[in-house]
C-alpha cells in the first residue's frame, strides 16, 4: 500500500538491520531505498564512496537510518573489515543482500583474457562466498537471519559474449543451494534472485558493446521492455520477508517471464 504521496505504508522491516553490498547505485540502491521505506536500518557497502554516500543521503531522506562502509567484496581484507565493523556495532544483522557484482569484459570466448575471468570470479563468486561466510557467523549463533544472493537470468539462458559472467552467476546459484541446505534447520534462510534485463548502467554498457543488441533483446522480451530496478527491489523485499518463509535455496526469477515463458 502507498499513501497519497506515493510512499509505502507497509513497515515489514521496522527496526531490522539490512546490509546491501554494491548498494551505491543501480539495483543495489533501489533495494536499499525500498527497505528504507519499510522501516529498515541500512548498511550500504560499495567500492564507490560517492555513490554510497548519495545512497545513504537518500535513505535518511526517507526517514530511515543509513551507514556507508567502503568495501571491495573481492578483497578478503575489506570483507573482514566490513563485518568486523558490523559486529562491533552490537546490532544484530537481520538481512544480508549480496548484490555486488560486475559484468566484466564483453567478448567471444576466444577473446576473453585471463584477467577478466579472474576479476569477474573474484567479485561475483569469491565476493559472494566471503560475504556469506561472515554473514553466517553473525546470524547462525542467533538462530535467525535471511541471506539473499544476486545471481542473474544469464545463469539460466546464457548470453553470447558474456561466458565468464554467466558462469560466475551459475556458481552463485550452486553456492546458494549448498549453503541453504547447510543452514536449513538453523533459523537462517538463504535464497537468491535472478534478475533479467534491468535498466541500469550495467545494461547500457552491454548494449554499447553491440549496436544491435538493445533492439534485438528488447524485442525478445515477453513484456517488450527491460525491467525497472525498483520492480526487482520489490521482489527482493518479498523474498526477505516472512511471507517467503518456505523459499529455501531457490532463485526467484525477476525477469518478466523471459526464461520461463520462452523456454
Amino acid at each position: 500500500m502507498t499513501d497519497m504521496t506515493g510512499t509505502s505504508t507497509m513497515r515489514r522491516f521496522s527496526g531490522k538491520s539490512v546490509l546491501v553490498t554494491g548498494g551505491g547505485a543501480g539495483i543495489g540502491r533501489a533495494v536499499a531505498l525500498e527497505f528504507a521505506k519499510e522501516g529498515a536500518n541500512l548498511i550500504v557497502a560499495d567500492v564507490d564512496e560517492a555513490a554510497g554516500g548519495e545512497c545513504v543521503d537518500l535513505i535518511r531522506q526517507a526517514g530511515a537510518q543509513g551507514e556507508f562502509i567502503r568495501a571491495d567484496v573481492a578483497s578478503p581484507d575489506d570483507v573482514s573489515a566490513l563485518f568486523a565493523t558490523i559486529a562491533r556495532s552490537g546490532t544484530p544483522l537481520d538481512i544480508a543482500i549480496n548484490n555486488a557484482g560486475i559484468e566484466g569484459h564483453v567478448a567471444l570466448v576466444e577473446d576473453q583474457p585471463d584477467a577478466n575471468f579472474d576479476r569477474v570470479f573474484a567479485v561475483n563468486v569469491q565476493g559472494t562466498f566471503q560475504c556469506m561466510r561472515e554473514e553466517v557467523k553473525l546470524m547462525k549463533p542467533r538462530g535467525a537471519g535471511v541471506i539473499i544472493n544476486f545471481a542473474s537470468i544469464a545463469a539460466h539462458v546464457g548470453f553470447a559474449g558474456l561466458s565468464v559472467y554467466t558462469a560466475s552467476k551459475a556458481a552463485v546459484l550452486a553456492m546458494t543451494k549448498s549453503v541453504a541446505l547447510e543452514l536449513a534447520q538453523s533459523g537462517v534462510r538463504v535464497a537468491s534472485v535472478s534478475p533479467g534485463l534491468v535498466q541500469t548502467a550495467m545494461l547500457e554498457r552491454f548494449f554499447a558493446a553491440d549496436a544491435n543488441a538493445k533492439q534485438q533483446m528488447t524485442a525478445s522480451l515477453p513484456l517488450g521492455r527491460p525491467c525497472d530496478s525498483y520492480e526487482v527491489a520489490r521482489g527482493v523485499l518479498f523474498l526477505a520477508s516472512d511471507d517467503a518463509s518456505l523459499v529455501l535455496g531457490q532463485t526467484l526469477n525477476l525477469d518478466g517471464g523471459w526464461a520461463y515463458v520462452k523456454s
